[in-house]
């Protein structure tokens, strides 16, 4: 049979016309098609605009452009033509599992009815809504007016689709290991290890942190060896979505915005800002509008575009604006007729800053900690809350509460617009003692401005002042447990100042703390850096930083460090380095001199440098020293290395790694630190590329991604750049929403195989018709026949046994031969009748 190319370009571009059929009517000419059985070719049903052929579709349901989870099965009635004129969602049915994913109001939900017996949506009544198929990209779009839907977020998935993954267990750790031999003779060897072992239970994650260690140091006929293990924390936690707050049980720590954080065992409840919206974290006010059409809202800090998405008609409310967010900000709403409607807002961002309406919240209930697992003192409950009155305004406060000490908080927070941000609170402690009662108070005042015209930002400015018998909960339980109180604060004061020039950045830090029964201790530091071109060594510009700090310790010591440091890019991914070192520790000077080369890439970096050392009481010394590490899919490792001539050799290694069990199988990975993590599996098929192309799936088809987002919507996708030429992916990524600590579970289908162009032949010398469907024993489409039977195959094995379909059922069957890679031309198959074939098998079976 000649082969004809130009039929084959044929078959693509009418493949590519049934792709676009549901957005365009389309009148196909056949007469171009060159098929001898032309009359059995139909279509008609092409000539009608968004005309679906009815049947049973995988589709990815995409809600005004967010989709929404993994393809889902949808099913198009078949209608008759007079529906087919009316609006396509009429023939649609959109599954009634959808209705709580869909992300609509509570007052939009009661007026969606069902259809067919229960099984699908009527969303008629809902006015604007638009549902159509698009084949092209086998997607399920639907555009809902804002008006009928709750928040909605592009970075952020309702809760409703959030998952709570898999039941399994798994072991997180980090090791690392280290050997000095020193000239005098001496072998100091160290081991350590910590990291997170868990268990997940439907919703319930169940922890311990551990660590681990053991010394050994040998010389000079004496040797001391030291080891120890511990749980350094047992607890269980779970998330509660509709409160946007976590439950935690057992041994934990209260980190306190109010109050001085505390170590207890008992159980705590507290809001969790990782379960809202990325961009409702913090403080901002939001932007209420209306747009007259399908508007874009543009909002512009500076004349920089921060933040710009689209609208329905209809009232929209904005409540994406970061919290970082400061200054004047400029808001478009632009028409699609072209007509705007301008407005301007100011804002300014401090902590203790609420969101309008916003509750904010944390209790806890139990006894503290010390020392690991012990515990003091009495129960005790405590707790704060936050409240934003308005755009300006906010209200905190909060308590602690035992038998023997309670404290309580008030504050207020403030927003002065062009004058920045404020916010003051008092405390009041009474502390009952065995022989006395101590009462005191403590005052703090926060403020933060951003100085546009000068570019300059006070990130954060505070000052809190205790009284001498003011008393933390820490301080308090520790007095009463050994009779005295270590460094009562006095005052304290605290800057952070960014200064921005064009080529220039500039920081200031400053903290000044005065103890009642102790001496000051004062740190601040300052930072510059500024990019600078040496024509001739370099195509990119160097980059040169200074650092300088010093620190005032009890002792009257000022601990002094100057820090000169020189970046000069040799070529892409490599840097030459130049740095000057001075230090005054204790009332010594050092100096340091460096010169480093370094490389680096996505999955290996490494360093080399030679140094030179001098100061005062110590002999001037030369040091070199390496440092390699690699990311690999089942772990991230690093080895060091360094040599001072005269003193002592040192060797390095670590490695961060972890094991994660569920019922799909077992895959070592990085570590994950305890947290969040996705199991993928590409069924039978190993060594498939993920992601960046480091993670690959095992010899049984896993691989687990770890450190993915709680409560944010990640992808997992098949890095298809790096793919074996013999695999082929039917799904190349998904989307997945995961609460905190979850076990994560998705399967992407990897086909693996040859690929070939191929002509089946019937038994009559026919060929199979136009648009047959070329399956294997899974009933998984390999191919899809073309004019005079041309047909690309992919995914296939020798000797495997293929079907082919086209009636709705299986007509004939094809033997490949056993050897396909070396094949380079096109292959002829002749596809046997089914019954045919089984009686040859039948005949030739031995008796």
């Amino acid at each position: 049979m000649m082969f004809k190319l130009s039929n084959i370009r044929l078959a693509f571009v009418l493949a590519f016309s049934f792709s676009i059929c549901t957005s365009y009517a389309t009148e196909f000419n056949t007469d171009v098609l060159d098929a001898d059985d032309i009359q059995n070719v139909d279509m008609s049903q092409f000539s009608v605009a968004g005309y679906v052929p009815p049947g049973h579709y995988v589709l990815t349901v995409f809600v005004n452009g967010q989709r929404l989870g993994a393809p889902r099965d949808i099913v198009v009635f078949d209608e008759s033509q007079n529906n087919l004129e009316q609006n396509i969602s009429q023939v649609i049915c959109i599954p009634t599992d959808l209705l709580i994913l869909l992300g609509f109001k509570e007052s939009t939900i009661k007026k969606v009815t069902t259809s067919n017996e229960g099984q699908c949506l009527n969303l008629s009544q809902l006015t604007g809504l638009q549902v159509k198929v698009e084949l092209s990209t086998l997607s399920l779009k639907m555009t809902i007016p804002q008006t009928w839907m709750e928040y909605r977020d592009p970075n952020w998935t309702p809760p409703a689709l959030w998952e709570e993954g898999l039941v399994g267990a798994f072991v997180d750790y980090n090791a690392n290991a280290s050997i000095i031999e020193e000239n005098s003779g001496s072998k100091n060897s160290y081991l350590s290890t910590n990291g997170t072992v868990g268990i997940n239970l439907d919703t319930w994650r169940f922890r311990g942190d551990y660590n681990a260690s053991y010394q050994k140091r040998s010389g000079n006929s004496n040797t001391q060896e030291t080891h120890n293990f511990d749980f350094s924390r047992l607890y269980a936690f779970t998330s509660l979505k509709k409160i946007a707050s976590l439950l935690t049980i057992g041994e934990s720590y209260f980190y306190s915005d109010v109050f001085e954080s505390w170590q207890y065992s008992g159980i705590s409840l507290e809001s969790d800002d990782r379960m809202l919206p990325p961009k409702l974290v913090g403080y901002a006010p939001e932007i209420i509008g209306v747009a007259n059409t399908n508007a874009t809202v543009i909002v512009r800090s500076q004349d920089r575009i921060i933040l710009e998405t689209t609208v329905p008609p209809g009232p929209f409310r904005i409540q994406s604006l970061d919290s970082g967010v400061r200054g004047v900000l400029d808001v478009t709403v632009r028409e699609e007729n072209g007509e705007e409607n301008k407005f301007s807002i100011n804002t300014a961002s401090l902590p203790y800053l609420t969101r309008p309406g916003r509750i904010i919240y944390k209790i806890v209930a139990g006894k503290t900690r010390y020392s690991g697992h012990d515990l003091t003192g009495k129960p005790v409950i405590g707790g704060e809350l936050s409240y934003g009155l308005s755009n300006e305004w906010s209200l905190y406060g909060g308590g602690q509460l035992n038998g023997d000490y309670q404290a309580a908080a008030v504050g207020i927070g403030r927003d002065l617009f062009v004058f920045g941000a404020l916010s003051l609170d008092i405390t009041q402690s009474a502390a009952h003692l065995t022989n006395q009662t101590l009462q005191g108070r403590s005052y703090r005042l926060n403020y933060a401005k951003s100085f546009d015209d000068l570019r300059t930002d006070i990130t954060f400015a505070g000052y809190r002042f205790a009284d001498q018998s003011y008393r933390t909960l820490t301080q308090f339980m520790e007095q009463d447990r050994t009779g005295y109180v270590a460094r009562a604060p006095k005052q304290n004061y605290q800057i952070y100042l960014n200064k921005y020039f064009d080529n220039f950045n500039l920081s200031l830090n400053y903290q000044y703390s005065t103890y009642w029964e102790d001496k000051p201790q004062m740190q601040y530091g300052l930072y510059g850096s500024t990019n600078i071109s040496i024509p001739g060594l370099s195509q990119q510009d160097a980059n040169i930083s200074l650092s300088a700090t010093r620190t005032e310790r009890e002792n009257g010591y000022k601990d002094d460090a100057i820090n000169l440091y020189l970046t000069i890019p040799f070529y892409s991914g490599h840097n030459i380095t130049f740095s000057e070192l001075y230090s005054r520790t204790g009332g010594d000077n050092q100096y340091n001199h460096n010169v480093g080369y370094s490389s680096y890439s996505d999955r290996d970096n490494y360093s080399l440098n030679v140094g030179y050392n001098q100061g005062k009481n110590m002999d001037n010394q030369s040091s070199i020293s390496g440092y390699y590490s690699r990311d690999f899919s089942q772990a991230n490792i690093s080895a060091n290395a360094s040599y001072v001539p005269q003193q002592y050799r040192s060797f390095g290694a670590s490695i961060s790694s972890g094991i994660t069990g569920t019922v799909h199988g077992v895959a070592l990975h990085r570590s994950a630190n305890g947290d969040t993590r996705l199991m993928v599996e590409t069924p039978g098929v190993s060594d498939v590329p993920l992601d960046s192309g480091v993670i690959k799936t095992n010899r049984f088809g896993l691989a687990v991604i770890p450190n993915m987002n709680s409560y944010r919507k990640s992808t997992a996708s098949i890095n298809t750049s790096q793919l074996p030429d013999n695999l082929e992916t039917l799904e190349s990524s998904t989307d997945i929403t995961l609460t905190k600590g979850a076990i994560g579970y998705r399967s992407l289908s990897v086909m693996k195989g040859e690929k070939l162009f191929a002509i089946l032949s019937l038994s009559n010398g026919k060929n199979p018709p136009f648009g047959a469907s070329v399956r294997n024993a899974d009933n998984r489409e390999l191919g899809i026949v073309g004019e005079d039977g041309v047909t690309w195959l992919v995914g296939i094995s020798s000797k495997e046994t293929l079907f082919v379909s086209w009636g709705g059922n299986k007509q004939c069957e094809i033997q490949l031969p056993e050897k396909l890679e070396s094949l380079s031309s096109m292959l002829l198959l002749p596809c046997s009748s089914i019954t045919t074939a089984m009686t040859a098998v039948a005949s030739s079976t031995p008796s």
